[in-house]
This record gives C-alpha cells, sequence and structure tokens, in this order.
C-alpha cells in the first residue's frame, strides 16, 4: 500500500535514478473515510495492484487530479463534509477525472440510493459487508473493460487520422452510416496548390521536401478545422477542402468560413516562412487558391470493399480551374461565391477567366487582402486567427456604439483571462495509515482462532477475511483496540447538537462490524444510524445507543478475552490510534 509521505513503488520517484518511475501495475484509489475498511481494502489489493488511499472526499479528488492517475477508483458513499455523491459528480465534471472508472461501496441498500449513484456515472455498486472475492472480480472486470476502451479509443484515433473529422464523429456517433450513399447539396469548395512545386523541389533533399511540406499540411489542416471546413483529400501538394457537408451552417456562413479560412492560410504562410528560416531553410511555397459555390454530389464513393467520403460535380471542376488561374498568394472565387459573401468579404473583380472544360468565359473576383499596417492607418483594429475574428472599424462606429463595442470588449476579455479547467491543488498527504501486518510472515498454523466469540460469528467473519487468519486477527485487534469508545464519541456528538457526526459513527460502527461477522452490534448500530437520520426524539435515541453499548460492551470484553498478543497476531506492527471519525 503507498500512501503519500511514506516511501513506496508508486511510480512517482525512482529513488535510485531520481527520475520517474512508469508504474508497472495499475493503480487503484481508494476513498473511504473508516480506517479500518480502508486497512482492509488495501490487504486485499495491494498484491495485485498499487493501492492509494485517502481518508476524506476532498483528500481523494486531490489524488484524482494528481500527477499518478489511478485506473479505478474506489469511493465510500458515506463520508463527513464531502460525500461521495459530491466526489462522483466532481470526478465526472473535471475533464482529467471524467473517464475514470468508480466504484461505490456503501452500506445503502435501496434502489434510489443506487440509481442515484449511477445517474452520476458510477461504474458499479459494491455493497457493504464486502464479499472480497466480489470486489476482487468486479475490480479485475472494471479494470479490464477499462483498457479494453482505452485500447479501442487509441484505434480510433489513429482511424481517425485517415478522415475528415467531421465525418469521423458522424460515423462514432451514429449519424452517419459506411455505405455507398450519395446526396445533392449546395457546397463551398476550396482547391490549393503550391506553385511550380514539382520544379521548384527538384534539386531539395528529399527529407527536406518531406518536412517541408508536412509541416505545410499540418499548419493549413489546423485552418480547416477551426473554420469548420471538411478536409477532403490532399492530391499531391494539393488540398481540396470543401463547406456544407456533414455539417452546415447554411450556404452563405459556409461560403464566408470558406474565404476567411483561406485568407488565414495565405497569411500563415508568411508565418512559416518565417519560422523556415529561422532554422536555417530558405525556401518559399507560394500558394494559389481557388473557390466555388454551388450543387454537388456529396457522399460515399466506391465499393462496398472501398468506399471514400468525396464530392463530385462540375463546380468542384471549377474550383481546380479558378485554382490553376490565380496568381501566387491570390484567392479567386466565382461569381456564386461572390454573390453569398457579398457585404462580408472585399473583393475586386478581375477579368473573365477561360476556363478547361467550360464553353463560356467565367466571372471571378479576386478576395482583397488589405495588410495589417493598411488597416490600422484607416483606423481599422483586425485579429483573425484560429479562434478569434476581429474587425472593428473606428470610422463607423458611432460615440454609443463605440462604449456598447467596449463593453462587450470587456466581457470577452473576462472570459478569456478565466481558466477554463481550474488548476488542481498540491496533493496534501493522506492522513497516515497503521504498517499493514505482514500476511505471510505469521503463517496461519501459528494462529490460533478460538472456537467461538460471544457476539462474533467466526464462520461468517473468516471468509470476508479471504480465510487468511493472520489478516482476520489483526482485524478483530484493531477493532477491539479502536471500537470499544464508539458509544461514548456517538455520545459526545450528541450532546454538542452534532447529529450528522452521530449518524457517520454509527454508519462506520455498523460497516466494519458486519465486515469481521458481529452478530447483534451491525443491527444495533443500524437500528441507531436510523433513528438519527430520521431524527427521532432523544429519548428513542438514547434508548437504542443503551442497546448499542451492550452489544458493543460485551463483543469487546469477548474479543479481550480470547484475542493472542499483538506481536503473534500483527506480525509485530500495532494498531492505528483512531483519529476524528472512524
Amino acid at each position: 500500500m503507498n500512501q503519500a509521505g511514506r516511501p513506496g513503488t508508486d511510480g512517482l520517484l525512482d529513488s535510485a535514478t531520481g527520475s520517474v518511475a512508469t508504474p508497472a501495475r495499475p493503480h487503484i484509489l481508494v476513498i473511504e473515510d473508516t480506517a479500518d475498511i480502508r486497512y482492509f481494502l488495501a490487504a486485499l489489493l495491494e498484491s495485485r495492484y498499487e493501492v492509494l488511499v485517502a481518508d476524506s472526499g476532498e483528500a481523494g479528488l486531490e489524488m484524482a487530479r494528481a500527477n499518478m492517475r489511478p485506473e479505478l477508483i474506489l469511493l465510500d458513499v458515506m463520508m463527513p463534509v464531502m460525500d461521495g455523491y459530491e466526489v462522483m459528480a466532481q470526478l465526472r465534471r473535471d475533464p482529467r477525472t471524467a473517464d475514470i472508472p468508480v466504484i461505490f461501496l456503501t452500506a445503502l441498500s435501496s434502489v434510489e440510493e443506487e440509481q442515484r449513484g449511477l445517474d452520476l456515472g458510477a461504474t458499479d455498486y459494491i455493497t457493504k459487508p464486502i464479499s472480497p472475492p466480489i470486489l476482487l472480480a468486479r475490480v479485475r472486470l472494471h479494470l479490464e473493460r477499462s483498457s479494453n476502451a482505452k485500447r479501442l479509443k487509441g484505434l480510433s484515433e489513429q482511424l481517425s487520422r485517415y478522415l475528415a473529422p467531421q465525418v469521423y464523429r458522424s460515423l462514432f456517433d451514429g449519424s452517419r452510416q459506411a455505405k455507398i450513399q450519395t446526396q445533392r447539396k449546395r457546397l463551398t469548395v476550396f482547391f490549393s496548390d503550391i506553385r511550380n512545386f514539382t520544379a521548384s523541389t527538384a534539386q531539395w533533399q528529399p527529407e527536406e521536401v518531406t518536412f517541408l511540406l508536412n509541416s505545410y499540411f499540418e499548419e493549413m489542416s489546423l485552418i480547416a478545422a477551426e473554420y469548420g471546413g471538411t478536409l477532403d483529400k490532399f492530391i499531391g501538394d494539393a488540398i481540396v477542402i470543401f463547406f456544407g457537408d456533414p455539417h452546415t451552417l447554411g450556404p452563405r456562413q459556409d461560403a464566408v468560413q470558406c474565404v476567411r479560412m483561406a485568407v488565414a492560410m495565405q497569411k500563415r504562410m508568411d508565418e512559416l516562412h518565417v519560422r523556415w528560416k529561422a532554422m536555417g531553410i530558405n525556401k518559399r511555397f507560394e500558394i494559389r487558391i481557388g473557390i466555388n459555390s454551388g450543387f454537388c454530389d456529396v457522399g460515399n464513393f466506391g465499393s462496398n470493399l472501398r468506399m471514400e467520403y468525396t464530392i463530385i460535380g462540375r463546380e468542384v471542376n471549377l474550383a481546380a480551374r479558378l485554382e490553376q488561374a490565380a496568381e501566387p498568394g491570390e484567392i479567386l472565387i466565382s461569381s456564386e461565391t461572390h454573390a453569398l459573401v457579398q457585404g462580408e468579404i472585399q473583393v475586386d473583380a478581375r477579368g473573365p477567366v477561360l476556363a478547361k472544360g467550360f464553353a463560356e468565359p467565367i466571372a471571378v473576383y479576386a478576395v482583397h487582402q488589405t495588410s495589417a499596417a493598411a488597416l490600422a492607418d484607416a483606423g481599422v483594429i483586425q485579429c483573425d486567427r484560429p479562434g478569434i475574428h476581429l474587425q472593428i472599424d473606428m470610422g463607423r462606429l458611432t460615440g454609443k456604439e463605440r462604449a456598447d463595442a467596449a463593453t462587450e470588449l470587456r466581457r470577452a476579455l473576462e472570459s478569456l483571462e478565466a481558466p477554463a479547467v481550474a488548476q488542481a491543488p498540491a496533493a496534501a498527504p493522506p492522513v497516515p495509515e497503521a504498517a499493514m501486518p505482514a500476511l505471510g510472515a505469521t503463517s496461519a498454523a501459528d494462529v490460533v482462532l478460538p472456537e467461538g466469540v460471544a457476539g462474533l460469528d467466526i464462520a461468517l467473519g473468516l471468509p470476508r477475511a479471504m480465510s487468511m487468519k493472520p489478516f482476520y486477527v489483526s482485524m478483530l485487534r484493531r477493532y477491539l483496540e479502536g471500537r470499544h469508545d464508539a458509544p461514548v464519541r456517538i455520545r459526545e456528538a450528541l450532546d454538542a447538537g452534532d447529529l450528522k457526526t452521530a449518524e457517520l459513527l454509527s454508519h462506520s460502527l455498523r460497516a466494519i462490524s458486519a465486515q469481521i461477522g458481529a452478530t447483534r452490534v451491525p443491527a444495533d448500530a443500524g437500528a441507531l444510524e436510523q433513528a438519527l437520520g430520521n431524527d427521532l426524539p432523544r429519548g428513542a435515541i438514547d434508548s437504542l445507543l443503551g442497546a448499542l453499548e451492550i452489544s458493543l460492551g460485551e463483543l469487546i470484553s469477548a474479543l479481550g478475552a480470547v484475542l493472542p498478543p499483538a506481536t503473534a497476531a500483527s506480525g509485530g506492527t500495532g494498531p492505528e490510534t483512531p483519529a476524528g471519525i472512524q
């Protein structure tokens, strides 16, 4: 069992090399406020897994968010301050912990309580008293499921690189099927290529060509994703992108986004050239772009063995012809696209273009790419990059409009400066646990269990300790020395008016008493817990507490009379001194 503040093999630091070590075994985080249950769970799990323990919901959240992320969490439901349901809700809200499988541990067995936990995202429920075979089987099952899910996620992420992100998402969310099927839709189509790519790169080293071309494709793909374009394919040095399927903002906005994307790509080329020059690469790519809008056939083309999601039609060919007619650094759009983007995009009219395959000359427009310096001189504030598209024409705003704009910008600034996900605080070390008994150090033959103990069903309790006599005896000794004053602590809480603490103490006593096989105590503690939860009169509560004092006192006396000395039972380790609510 590994805990903060205690040396161990939790993979956080390799003391021999001083480097961070990779965990060899799955990490399981136990969040449980009852010390004896933490002790019990750690003993069952530590031979197979690396066990981390937290004694409260707050400490458990910090450990779950730390660098050593657990593969599975065992979470108690009833805890002080922050109960298991709140911990579960916070785990699911945080992207860092949202996918960690969680098994609830609870003595609550109502359908409503179970449903509440499952609705919050719990993977499973294990009721107390805990059956070790069931616990181990379910832990193994959910770790295997989680591992398989991660493997499938990794494979799907690799496959997704061969598909446009929109197509990948639509396949996985079930909105699209992998079958031969097309439809006619109004799209805006983008073509780009690098001028004289083959001739320009003929004398370059192959490694240099590969690096520069992949860098170029990477940057252009990021911009396409930012603006919502569907990346169709790479053809040599050419890129084909379209807007309007499988998702659309409407024909007009699709066309506007496409043209804005093209402008952003031309600007990014300048940044790439600066970056390459700083790396000592004095090579340049000059790209030309053509854009056209119209009805195309879009969908899956091919066969049942191999298909491709793409577009075909006259409008696709026209976009390609416009790209070929463009000058380096230029963006040409058709009259159909121009009609859609008027009022949003500034253009300069060009002479008609004679395009191969088209009988009539094609009316075209060149997108007006005003430099940042010219815009600033004209009183225009502009920022157009992935994630932000801003243009403010100061000359067109009245005094009131300027004030309104300033208010909106301040709101945007506040949103930008607010962290998207609060950073987790540094993990506080959990409350140190007592050392686990060396279960193999004392053989079963050396431990003699009495034939009978008043108030204890050994035939029931021993199997709940995996029939390991040394371990079971150590649990009985912890119970003897840590639970004898439970009624006193419950009465102190009642006198202080702290019914919640009294209820939690009763709940904890019920859980561990059932775990060791006690006969009367679990029922008496359960009755008291229920009375406290229902806020019964103090007289009724005192009567139930008196019954618990009698049954617990008889069990404690019987255990004290028959348990072997601590050194023989625990392999030389002493019991933990209870602190706080246990």
